[in-house]
């Protein structure tokens, strides 16, 4: 079973019917679609993920007395990293075993895709040509407004 860390202890994540048909009521999101749309939802929005994954993880979180908020909290960095990895695997493995291996290949596509975008921004945000491109576009900017304000203060002076 999927699970992650997080506020010093480990969560367990799972999904079955009743979990999918209260995260449907509470998030709009529907985790035991085939279709990948659920995937996107959650990994491009990390708010939507933690109020997922308080559905998942709620009664755990109130055996311990844990509100939502604070355990959305926890949900940063790391750990909200881990807790993500850990509700794509709890979606995948509540399918049937054949659905699962198309959803890990996937997955592993979409993975090695976001790597190379991240990599790819890394390498031109490096780039010390692209550095002063961006600074002389920021000068250029602000020179631009510079004069905007000093043609409409001439213009109000004059007329």
């Amino acid at each position: 079973m999927p699970s992650f860390r997080a506020g010093g202890r480990e969560w367990l994540v799972s999904i079955d019917a009743p979990k999918i048909r209260r995260v449907r009521e509470a998030c709009k999101v529907d985790l035991g679609s085939r279709k990948a749309e659920q995937f996107e939802q959650l990994t491009g929005d990390a708010v939507l993920a933690g109020e997922v994954l308080w559905q998942l993880c709620r009664s755990q979180a109130e055996a311990v007395g844990m509100t939502e908020d604070k355990f959305q909290a926890m949900l940063s960095g790391d750990d909200g990293e881990a807790a993500g990895t850990a509700l794509i695997e709890a979606i995948i493995d509540f399918f049937p075993s054949r659905q699962r291996q198309l959803l890990r290949e996937m997955l592993a596509t979409e993975t090695a895709v976001s790597s190379a975008r991240i990599e790819a921004a890394e390498s031109r945000i490096r780039n010390p040509e692209t550095i002063e491109q961006m600074k002389a576009a920021a000068i250029a900017e602000v020179q631009a407004r510079f004069d905007e304000m000093l043609r409409m203060r001439s213009k109000n002076a004059t007329g």
